[in-house]
């Protein structure tokens, strides 16, 4: 008999990488989960638009910390074509590739896709930046994992909780699994 680790998720950008300028662009606002996808200037520009960007401060640390408890993976709503820049930042920063899920296509939006995928992996939780996302992915996974951005503060409610950094969720992920 195997005995499986718990599955902790991740987003990339805002997450374990910086935004662009180091400013954290999403407030949750004014989205909804039935809204299309869009073929976009964003999108358009998925194979470049993520050069030069550093880790989050503690990202490398909390993500090896965790992963030698869990099983982790990355869920980000970067696209496909920015994949090969995305492997290669994670080589050149984390010294590896974790297991990485990508969004396919233009047709669904960031939370819709990661929505999916937490109805599909079931982690135990998910590390998140963008209010609107981790709302929704709270309902799915029962923890997310906020990290503390400006623009997201007015969230609060169940199944979140708000970290400054990765390593900061590792002693309350311990009291989880160990109360």
């Amino acid at each position: 008999m195997s005995l499986e680790r718990p599955l902790l998720t991740f987003d990339m950008d805002g997450v374990l990488c910086r935004p662009p300028f180091g400013i954290n662009p999403g407030s949750g606002r004014h989205k909804r989960r039935d809204a299309p996808g869009q073929k976009g200037l964003l999108w358009a520009t998925e194979s470049w638009r993520y050069h030069f960007r550093k880790p989050m401060p503690g990202a490398v640390e909390g993500y090896k910390e965790l992963a030698q408890a869990y099983s982790c993976a990355v869920v980000t709503a970067r696209g496909e074509p920015a994949g090969g820049l995305t492997r290669a930042w994670f080589e050149r920063y984390f010294g590896f590739v974790p297991e990485l899920h990508m969004r396919p296509g233009w047709g669904e939006t960031s939370a819709q896709f990661k929505a999916r995928k937490m109805a599909e992996l079931k982690p135990v939780a998910h590390f998140e930046d963008d209010p609107f996302t981790a709302r929704w992915v709270a309902e799915l996974t029962g923890t997310v994992f906020l990290i503390d951005w400006k623009r997201n503060r007015g969230l609060s409610g169940d199944g979140i909780e708000r970290v400054r950094t990765i390593a900061d969720a590792v002693p309350l992920l311990e009291r989880a699994a160990h109360p």
